[in-house]
């Protein structure tokens, strides 16, 4: 019997059928498998589960995980289907990606909360595919062994993340999943540089690098990224010529396509240190954020890259891929921009585009939604698609955000702190939470207190046994002009480089760090005209009241998760001027996306101006564009807006009214 058999074997007997000991790593072994490869990038990942989420962090992926994060597998198709866990067929490639997606999200939802009975209940997945690897060392369904079609490497991509951070939590035993890995990439016939998206297999296959040391990894990742670049021009496989990234042009490509390619320049800069692959990675990303960004922190792609406009929209599947993107972007450059933008899309877009009881989600969301229904998608208004409405699987046979849709807030708690390549710990993302790992060989616990995004102050609790001296980085986002720190009680200054304070000292048992991050009231303009508002990282709406009607769908909906009609109770029709709004802080309730602690009062007239109706179809409404024309019809009002992450309907791009 082989090595690797006993370690296969050891690992399935390890974790127990359901994966319940997976959840007893030592998350103060940070780093989990020495490091036998040079890395060239700023900061490094801690294991998920080194941080643990807090307060209303917590809440809202305990939510998660009550909610479809473990009953999405008993709802809805495909996700009911063995995909991944047992023998069975398909018409296509897409349920398998669909589950990867849930794996994936679900992994790491069971690591941040050490939900035991979700890994258990994901650990089955994971155990069988570990359990019935081909003698060759393919891993995977045999449905799309033959990597000749379209995607059949794809779907590796997604399930082999949840792979990784299973062994990244599991600490030595971590080795069984990467040498089954290498030998799936190493022995596989497949072209990954073509045809679409198995490109995206580079991420893996470097994880895979950094965990065994076997160079052949490395080459054939940068072998892959060059036949990529043969058919890059291709709008059907990225739109990601070095010539159009050079020229930086608004994408012509398919969201989730370019941004899951696009980081992968990055992560091979990371482990070659290679500049013309950073700057790519870069170039691809100035294109979206110039060309296509939404005011709540996701470009518009709905499906492909689209303008910025009040109605246009983006896949909650992009919220997932671009928050996950840049972090890999912050982890080679060390720059604090890629927090700042992750945050802004996770506590507006992410928030935005799920049911606060977490029950049900939207496929397309938009700043300007007064209406989600089953008919009343206005991206496709020639069609009256669903992809507007509140459902547990989105689109249903286009199922990918209902699994996707589950990694974005697991991985906004993995990503919150990094380390840093002078040996030091860097505050990447903020809100409350506790975190785990060692310092300099030592063990460490800082705990972030901290109302984070509804309060501009952060209080780091520092928990070591003896005196250690380590930079601490702090990132100040751009938004802040005036970042201030304590070191307990004490002014210190701040030198800011790359969005990062850098706190080099000996840190005591006990020391308290505090920074607080003035936050201002800003608006922002649409490509049409309209006008928005915002407070520090949140963009602020006008919340739209609903009436939800609950809709069964059967193989895709229960009557506890149905798909839900959300229409307008409440009046929605308003202009408002330029004017400064008025920021209002309450205490901090129990659940802030609920019963928001902040808000922002504004002037602003109703209008005339009416849902949109489709000609073909009277009783079919859409939520229309801004007016061109406006008449007040009342006199000024006040009207008081919430975060943006705290409404299902809302107004947040106000049509324009004179000063």
């Amino acid at each position: 019997m082989s090595q690797f058999e006993l370690n296969r074997r050891e690992f399935i007997a390890l974790s127990a059928i359901g994966s319940a000991m997976l959840l007893l790593h030592d998350t103060s072994l940070a780093g989990v498998l020495p490091a036998r490869v040079k890395r060239f990038g700023k900061f490094e990942e801690l294991p998920p589960g080194a941080v643990r989420p807090e307060g209303w962090l917590r809440l809202y992926l305990e939510k998660q995980a009550e909610g479809l994060g473990s009953n999405l597998p008993k709802v809805s198709w495909p996700f009911t289907e063995p995909y991944w866990k047992g023998e069975t067929q398909g018409e296509s490639w897409w349920p398998w990606e669909q589950t990867a997606y849930w794996v994936d999200g679900a992994v790491r939802l069971a690591l941040v909360l050490d939900d035991k009975s979700l890994m258990r209940q994901v650990g089955e997945t994971i155990d069988y595919t570990l359990g019935h690897i081909d003698p060759d060392g393919y891993i995977g369904p045999a449905f799309f062994k033959d990597p000749k079609e379209n995607f059949h490497r794809w779907p590796h991509t997604l399930f082999f993340r949840g792979l990784e951070a299973t062994a990244e939590a599991n600490g030595r035993r971590a080795n069984s999943i990467a040498e089954a890995m290498r030998k799936h990439y190493v022995s596989d016939p497949a072209e990954y540089g073509k045809p679409t998206r198995n490109v995206t297999n580079i991420e893996p296959m470097l994880w895979c690098y950094e965990q065994t040391a076997d160079s052949r990894l490395l080459e054939r990742a940068e072998k892959a990224w060059a036949d990529y670049e043969t058919i890059a021009a291709d709008p059907e496989h990225g739109d990601l010529s070095k010539e159009r990234v050079e020229a930086n042009t608004p994408i012509n490509a398919h969201g989730v396509t370019y941004q899951e390619t696009a980081k992968q320049p990055a992560i091979l800069y990371y482990y070659t240190g290679k500049q013309e692959y950073l700057d790519f990675a870069i170039g691809a990303q100035r294109r979206a954020i110039e060309h296509h960004m939404l005011v709540d922190g996701i470009p518009s792609t709905s499906e492909w890259y689209r303008t910025t406009t009040s109605l246009d929209s983006h896949e909650t599947c992009c919220i997932s891929d671009h928050t996950w993107s840049w972090g890999h972007l912050l982890l080679a450059t060390g720059d604090g921009a890629w927090g700042d933008r992750i945050e802004r899309a996770v506590f507006n877009a992410g928030m935005g585009a799920v049911k606060k009881d977490w029950k049900a989600v939207q496929y397309f969301s938009c700043p300007n939604q007064v209406i989600a229904t089953l008919n009343s998608d206005h991206n496709v208004m020639a069609f009256g698609g669903r992809m507007m409405a509140y459902q547990p699987n989105p689109g249903q046979h286009t199922a990918c955000c209902g699994g996707n849709v589950h990694r974005f807030l697991p991985n906004y708690a993995c990503r919150m702190w990094m380390r840093t390549r002078d040996g030091g710990l860097a505050a990447t993302l903020y809100g409350p939470s506790t975190l785990r790992t060692t310092v300099q060989g030592r063990p460490i616990t800082i705990e972030q207190a901290t109302d984070y995004p509804f309060d501009e102050r952060i209080v780091l609790k520092i928990g070591l046994q003896s005196a250690v001296s380590f930079p601490l980085m702090l990132r100040v986002p751009a938004w802040c002009a005036a970042a201030e720190a304590e070191v307990n009680g004490e002014h210190i200054p701040l030198d800011l480089r790359d969005g990062f304070a850098t706190i080099r000292r000996e840190f005591q048992p006990n020391d308290v760090v505090t920074l607080t991050l003035p936050m201002s009231v800003r608006s922002s303009r649409s490509a049409d005209g309209g006008i928005a508002f915002e407070h520090g990282p949140l963009v602020y709406s006008l919340p739209v009241r609903e009436e939800w009607k609950a809709v069964v769908e059967p193989r895709y909906t229960t009557a506890e998760y149905p798909s839900w009609n959300a229409t307008a109770a409440s009046a929605w029709n308003y202009g408002a001027p330029g004017q400064a709004a008025k920021f209002s802080r309450e205490a901090m309730p129990r659940d802030p996306w609920v019963d928001p602690p902040t808000k922002l009062a504004i002037s602003a007239r109703k209008i005339a101006w009416e849902l949109r109706t489709n000609p073909k179809d009277p009783n079919q409404k859409f939520t229309p564009r801004l007016p061109e024309t406006m008449e007040p019809q009342r006199d000024a009002e006040t009207l008081s807006l919430v975060p943006y992450g705290a409404t299902h309907l809302r107004l947040t791009f106000f049509p324009k009214l004179p000063d």
